[in-house]
């Protein structure tokens, strides 16, 4: 089948997490792999939720090549929809739907990228997974983590062998930013905690406010920590800054030189105003807290005896949780509001390897001159379970987008261009062909 009409079909299944009911999808992945004579397997973690694996041999004394995929994607509001969000249209050039981004396009570019390996290529020198999860949206506890916890060496981990390359989601092209398109190469992601404040005050009438109340004490908690901490510069958006330096002019040079210096997070904290302007670059230069549920009361004429709200707290990969959870409290208690940690994800970050040099050149031809990048993303993916097991993960996908596809992730009216969805294919192939060659 060819690929468009692979991640059609993927489309038209309904995926939401939750509850995630992925097996018509991975049926679909699994369809495709095994008529091209692949081995292909389903573990399934509890909960009955289908993780694919297909392997093409190779030598085993080299890393195993993993192209890791998720088949669950996030809700829906269809009412705000140009498209049906699980219909798989076509309409102006793109095909739209839930997950044609994010990430069902990209899983039908790997499975394209590994069948046209087998049928042009008489062996492989390195082993080659395919690796479609479950659960990637609600944190890959019944997909990635699972599977790496129950069945490492389905994956490519194995005692004696080099831990694997693994190709994922985290980075798309973009259009917009610089005279000439960016494409990065993600090694690494922002560290995601997790945690509830828990305000206490003095319950009461409404029409006798206590000098104590719980949703104020809160709310002055929320006003004080949420946003954006000290601007300071990590080692790998150091070197995105010099890259980007090298082909800037004017007062974007002069900005991408200082960001990229010894000075770094100095000339950071200096701009941290500007580069609020956008909230990309800015999330990547600092700790962040966002507030997301808020609880409250129970009548409109009483005053609640507590309050609640959750934070999602996204810090660099080199911040200390501790450290940055011991300020939150801190800052917290002297409002008398409590702070609990909820989770925490790591964010282990991936230095330049082979793989980094495969997908750097073929980058170089998905548009006109574009600048390659290393990168950090703000968002979590399942490359931190592989990348703290010991793997080089990489986030690479090969399309370049304007700004306004990509705010479609997780939005409204997700599509896919299918011209560039098409070159993305080819770029892919070039990848895992070179990367498996």
């Amino acid at each position: 089948m060819p690929a468009t009409g692979l991640l059609r079909d993927l489309i038209r299944a309904n995926t939401t997490n939750p509850p995630g009911n992925e097996t018509p999808a991975v049926e679909l992945l699994r369809a495709e792999l095994d008529g091209a004579g692949l081995e292909t397997k389903i573990l399934a973690s509890e909960e009955g939720r289908p993780n694919l694996v297909a392997r093409l041999p190779g030598p085993r004394d080299r890393p195993a090549l993993v192209l890791l995929s998720h088949t669950d994607v996030v809700g829906v509001e269809a009412d705000s929809w140009s498209h049906d969000p699980f219909g798989g249209e076509i309409a102006d050039g793109a095909l739209w739907g839930r997950g044609a981004l994010d990430m069902k396009g990209i899983a039908a570019m790997h499975v394209a990228a590994v069948v046209n390996l087998v049928r042009t290529a008489d062996s492989a020198s390195r082993e080659v997974i395919f690796c479609a999860v479950a659960d990637e949206e609600t944190g890959g506890a019944l997909g990635a983590e699972w599977l790496l916890a129950e069945h490492p060496n389905a994956v490519g981990f194995e005692d004696g062998r080099p831990a694997p390359e693994v190709l994922g989601e985290g980075a798309f092209g973009l259009s917009g930013i610089l005279d000439r398109d960016v494409m990065p190469i993600v090694l690494g992601e922002k560290q995601a905690l997790w945690i509830d404040l828990i305000a206490r005050g003095e319950p009461g009438h409404g029409s006798m406010p206590p000098a104590s109340q719980a949703p104020v004490n809160l709310a002055e908690v929320l006003a004080r920590v949420s946003g954006f901490g000290t601007p300071r510069v990590h080692p790998v958006m150091r070197e995105q800054f010099k890259c980007l330096a090298s082909v800037a002019s004017g007062p974007r040079k002069a900005v991408f030189s200082g960001l990229a210096s010894r000075s770094a997070s100095v000339v950071a904290r200096a701009l941290h105003k500007p580069l609020r302007s956008s909230a990309t670059i800015a999330a990547l230069l600092a700790d962040t807290i966002t507030p997301t549920t808020l609880s409250a009361g129970y009548k409109h004429n009483v005053v609640p005896g507590e309050a609640r709200a959750s934070l999602d707290c996204r810090l660099l990969p080199d911040t200390d949780p501790e450290r940055f959870l011991a300020g939150l409290r801190k800052k917290a208690a002297r409002r008398g509001v409590d702070v609990q940690k909820r989770a925490l994800h790591d964010g282990p970050v991936t230095g330049s390897g082979p793989l980094n040099a495969v997908l750097a050149r073929v980058s170089e031809g998905l548009s006109e001159d574009p600048v390659i990048v290393p990168s950090l993303t703000t968002g979590m993916t399942d490359l931190r379970y592989f990348r703290r097991a010991g793997a080089a993960g990489y986030g690479w996908v090969p399309l370049v987008l304007s700004p306004e596809l990509l705010a479609t992730i997780h939005g409204h009216d997700e599509r896919i261009p299918i011209d560039a969805f098409g070159r993305g294919v080819e770029a892919m192939s070039e990848v895992v062909r070179r990367a498996a060659s």
